[in-house]
């Protein structure tokens, strides 16, 4: 009765065309038979599997775990759920899901290939594992590093308040000067995380009137470390515009650093800042020999310092960043060059 049963298993369509692998066992382990679908998945013909022992085909880390599940099918209890990996005829391996059940003196058993589903659930693991690197990764350089600055920073302002020595005020300006270096290096490690990590440059855009006075603020601030060089601002904005007045800011920040670095400090750096219909425009000119070919072929990509014989400070972000923050605004960035100068111009819709 039961091997009728089988020949009529065997003939059925659901056994023909089920795009699940289906076969049935022998007490000893050896395929009986097996539909069509183990070919079109495994690639093995029936001829190649029939009469042969179900284990050669199986990963070997996954044999004894197998092994064992086919004790229990023995012991007549079903198996469900099983996953293990088969070898194709390639030499590679798919993932199964088993169904096994006893049936008379044979065991049925139904396996569905779930390669991809395995596939995309171990992708999902890794992006899930890379957001919790991200996140501590950020958080350490955000927390953990700009908490000593911080620290720094007031220690500082307290001496200069009580130095009593004036051959100390140069040091502790020295220091400073550091700790300000050490904050914009942050700042663009971050920035250059977030947009390579898939989180991007974040705005808080809003509608500011006093853009012109913030880009000034910048200027103050970045003349107390590069003394020495000066810096001529020329504010023709004449309405408020919309941006992200910080992030412009870091792109002046960033553009003076790299006058000073790369400019003649003989020469005053230009800054102009205006205003059109619907947009605005920053520009920053520097004095000093024009760049080569490979230089601005390569300006804007991150670590990128200049020609190869410089030694120039810093990460080589700075520019990077720069035109990260203008295209997430939707703006545009340019650079001219000569034997007397470099310029760039920002044009940003706001």
């Amino acid at each position: 009765m039961a091997s009728m049963d089988h020949a009529d298993q065997q003939a059925s369509a659901t056994w023909r065309v089920s795009p699940d692998m289906m076969c049935f066992f022998h007490a000893d382990g050896t395929f009986a038979s097996v539909n069509p679908a183990w070919h079109r998945t495994l690639g093995w013909a029936p001829d190649e599997l029939v009469g042969e022992p179900y284990i050669q085909f199986v990963h070997p880390d996954d044999v004894e775990r197998s092994q064992e599940a086919f004790g229990e099918i023995l012991a007549g209890r079903p198996v469900l759920r099983f996953e293990n990996r088969y070898r194709h005829r390639d030499g590679g391996y798919r993932w199964l899901s088993w169904v096994a059940v006893p049936e008379d003196d044979m065991y049925f058993c139904s396996a569905r290939d779930i390669t991809i589903d395995r596939e995309q659930a171990r992708t999902i693991e890794t992006q899930q594992e890379e957001a919790s690197l991200r996140e501590q990764f950020l958080a350490i350089i955000g927390h953990d590093l700009r908490n000593p600055l911080a620290a720094l920073g007031s220690g500082l302002t307290i001496l200069e308040r009580r130095s009593e020595e004036e051959s100390l005020l140069p040091i502790i300006k020295q220091m400073r000067s550091s700790v300000t270096r050490m904050n914009e290096l942050i700042d663009n490690i971050m920035d250059f995380a977030r947009v390579r990590l898939g989180d991007g440059i974040g705005l808080d855009i809003g509608e500011h009137d006093d853009l012109g006075e913030s880009i000034a603020r910048v200027i103050a601030e970045v003349s107390l470390v590069t003394p020495g060089l000066k810096y001529n601002f020329d504010n023709q904005s004449t309405r408020p515009v919309r941006c992200d007045a910080s992030r412009v800011q870091q792109v002046v920040s960033n553009l003076l650093a790299n006058a000073a670095s790369h400019g003649d400090w003989d020469k005053p750096v230009q800054v102009v800042f205006c205003t059109k219909e619907d947009h605005f425009f920053v520009e920053v000119a520097n004095g000093g020999d024009g760049m080569s070919a490979n230089a601005r072929q390569n300006l804007f990509q991150p670590f990128f310092r200049g020609e190869p014989e410089e030694s120039k400070q810093g990460l080589g972000l700075g520019l990077y960043i720069v035109s990260e923050i203008v295209k997430a605004h939707d703006g545009r960035i340019d650079v001219e060059s000569d034997d007397l100068e470099t310029r760039f111009s920002l044009c940003i819709p706001g």
